[in-house]
């Protein structure tokens, strides 16, 4: 009975690993290795209090001043602000991320609350000549000094087709902070 048992069993490991090999099958090549790197620091930057859930008015637009597609407005301001870095971060910038827009996926898509239609926002580098940040790409860096860093930028609105409807206007950005 006991050998019964064992025939059994050598029988039905036997058809489990034919299983198991039949959903590898198909043509194998020569694989390689994938090796990982980084390091463990002390700690990061404070995002300052002010600068967690800024608030950016970007202002009342009539919706007759979009006369086409890329039809931008005024770009406004605003700062975060970093404090408390540790020594070994030299540089910090910012990965903004959200929902984009359907028409222009470089910009930021209005929130599903909002009422007006046709337009995304647009973040930039602030600076003399601004550069355009497309969502899910890192900031230009800024230089930490004195344990602080105070990161620029700018967002406006954009048409993004040629019929712009009127309404609230609102989108919403998340933020990662990039050392070094």
């Amino acid at each position: 009975m006991k050998s019964q048992i064992r025939i059994a069993a050598f029988l039905v490991s036997a058809m489990a690993s034919g299983v198991a090999l039949s959903a590898v099958s198909g043509v194998q090549g020569t694989g390689g290795t994938v090796e990982f790197s980084g390091e463990i620091v002390d700690s990061s930057c404070n995002v300052t209090t002010g600068s967690k859930h800024p608030t950016v008015n970007l202002g009342r637009w009539a919706k007759t001043f979009f006369t086409g597609t890329g039809v931008e407005t005024t770009k406004t301001p605003f700062t975060i602000s970093v404090d408390n870095c540790p020594a070994s971060v030299k540089t910090v910038a910012v990965l903004f991320t959200g929902v984009t827009d359907a028409n222009n996926p470089a910009l930021l898509a209005l929130n599903s609350s909002s009422i007006a239609t046709g337009v995304g926002i647009k973040l930039y580098n602030a600076g003399s000549a601004p550069t355009p940040i497309t969502l899910g790409s890192v900031s230009a860096a800024t230089n930490v000094v004195s344990n602080k860093a105070d990161l620029k930028f700018m967002a406006d609105y954009v048409s993004t087709t040629t019929n712009v409807t009127a309404g609230s206007a609102n989108g919403t950005a998340d933020f990662l902070m990039v050392y070094n």
